[in-house]
């Protein structure tokens, strides 16, 4: 996967999966630990998870500046990944104090600023050298399957801390979530450990280090017009990209209620595979297998790649086998979908993106964030589908609804988000890398993640609408806010086009 790029791009891969497994560990019982701790409704829990985001995302943008014009990339970011480790270790302290809740939002939300932006501009800066230059768009979608590694397996890790600890031990359940914060915890270590053990490998990314000292990584030019054209463009993109994230984030607040009060969250071991850690992974194993079996170069590649999917194979059948008629699980657990969707579909896309590439048809990166709006448009279609008839949340009174949809409507809408974020948050990275003047790409790369923090934050904030309206007419109205926003990509397509010229 690594192969032909830069050995930093590994190292800032694994810290950023680090991080990231920390973060969704915390995010995938978040609103749930609101409701239960505090005795928050639906619409306050799910608008305080909005500010939570939002500002997580708003924050990078001073961290941006910070790294730029004091500390430097690297070390802001070693910073960051620091705070964000005393953060989590407050959320696990057990409380009813929203102080304290607060105080530790806060400090998760400083570190998050130093850290998120920054490791983004390292890994752009390791392609700006002409023989990896070609390979930029490659790197982020592998880079963002670290992401997603590390958020595939959270659910799963803050599901088994909850339960351990309210089940073993006999804690409340609020405790339970506690506990998973603590988890959170140990995923910033692991990143702290791959961020400074393999400083050298990235350090010449590290350009306001390493430029007063070799001019190893060479920055071009652009004149004060050019560098206005790409200011205006990013800006362009950004407003636009505020919906999808508005969108998108669901997956913490709407879809997550959805989840846990309209969905059947029991069936027989067939639906219980797709719950199951140790049953996904041999799946997932099965599948890998097979495809060495088939793209192996060796007899003996072919023959371990064999061995691996009959083992995996048969761990997927006892696991099958050994479940009971009826399985029952956990709500958060709908999370690990997307991630999972993203380490299989990323060599899919990039495979398809290769394919045009060399047939001349390959999109322009904002072609592809226009892409990704129609695709997340038909995901928010089906759960407007999955949702006709149901009642509205507010009546509901915190039980399940008398009437529950299959699991499958919501993994159907995941995979659907799923390739639209391909489409669109790798492919909004690389463009920002690629279009931001040099002097600012700390402080655009903030900006994107700004845009990310204000959708996020309207994610949390249209979760009253989601209580009061009905479902189908929530999901219409961001399956609408979808059409309109690559509408609007559309319209100013060859503006924006220019801007990479």
């Amino acid at each position: 996967m690594f192969k032909g790029h830069p050995k930093g791009l590994a190292v800032l891969f694994f810290s950023n999966m680090g991080e990231r497994f920390g973060f969704y560990t915390m995010l995938s019982v978040f609103t749930y630990y609101l409701m239960e701790n505090f005795g928050w409704t639906e619409g306050e829990a799910t608008n305080i998870y909005g500010v939570f985001m939002g500002g997580l995302y708003v924050l990078p943008v001073l961290g941006g500046l910070i790294a730029e014009s004091l500390l430097g990339y690297g070390r802001t970011v070693l910073i960051g990944i620091i705070t964000m480790t005393f953060g989590y270790l407050v959320m696990a302290v057990p409380t009813e104090s929203e102080y304290l809740l607060w105080v530790a939002l806060a400090i998760i939300g400083i570190g998050t600023g130093l850290f998120k932006g920054n490791i983004v501009v390292l890994v752009g800066n390791l392609y700006d050298r002409p023989e990896y230059g070609h390979l930029r768009d490659a790197a982020f979608n592998i880079y963002y399957m670290g992401i997603n590694i590390g958020a595939f397996f959270a659910p799963y890790a803050a599901s088994a801390a909850k339960n351990y600890f309210t089940g073993t031990m006999g804690m409340t359940t609020a405790q339970g979530y506690n506990a998973a914060f603590a988890v959170s915890a140990l995923g910033q270590v692991f990143s702290l450990l791959a961020f400074t053990i393999f400083k050298k490998h990235y350090k010449i990314a590290d350009v306001r280090a390493t430029a007063k000292k070799a001019g190893e990584v060479v920055q071009s030019a652009v004149t004060p017009a050019q560098e206005r054209q790409r200011v205006v463009a990013l800006l362009i993109v950004f407003a636009i990209v505020i919906f999808f994230w508005m969108a998108f984030q669901q997956n913490g607040a709407a879809l997550s209620l959805f989840a846990k009060y309209y969905t059947e969250l029991q069936g027989g071991p067939g639906r219980g595979m797709l719950f199951d850690l140790v049953a996904v992974l041999s799946l997932v194993a099965v599948i890998g297998g097979l495809y060495f079996v088939v793209r192996g170069k060796t007899g003996t590649a072919k023959a371990i790649a064999g061995g691996v999917t009959l083992g995996a194979g048969l761990i997927a059948f006892f696991r099958y086998s050994s479940f009971p008629e009826v399985t029952v699980y956990d709500p958060e657990l709908f999370q690990s979908f997307n991630p999972l969707f993203i380490v299989f579909l990323t060599p899919v896309v990039l495979a398809a993106f290769g394919w045009l590439n060399r047939r001349g048809k390959e999109p322009s990166s904002p072609g592809k964030i226009g892409i990704g709006m129609l695709i997340t448009a038909v995901a928010f279609g089906l759960l407007l589908v999955a949702s006709m008839g149901l009642p509205v949340a507010a009546t509901l009174g915190g039980k399940p609804s008398p009437i529950l949809v299959s699991p499958y409507w919501l993994i159907s809408a995941y995979l659907t988000m799923t390739v639209a974020e391909l489409f669109l948050s790798p492919m909004g990275l690389s463009f920002v890398s690629k279009v931001a003047p040099p002097r600012l790409k700390g402080l655009m790369q903030g900006l994107w993640l700004c845009a990310t923090g204000v959708g996020n934050y309207l994610a949390g904030f249209i979760g009253k609408f989601y209580e009061s309206w009905e479902l189908w007419q929530f999901f219409g109205m961001l399956a609408g806010a979808m059409l309109l926003s690559a509408l609007a990509i559309a319209i100013m397509l060859k503006r924006l086009k220019a801007a990479t010229a």
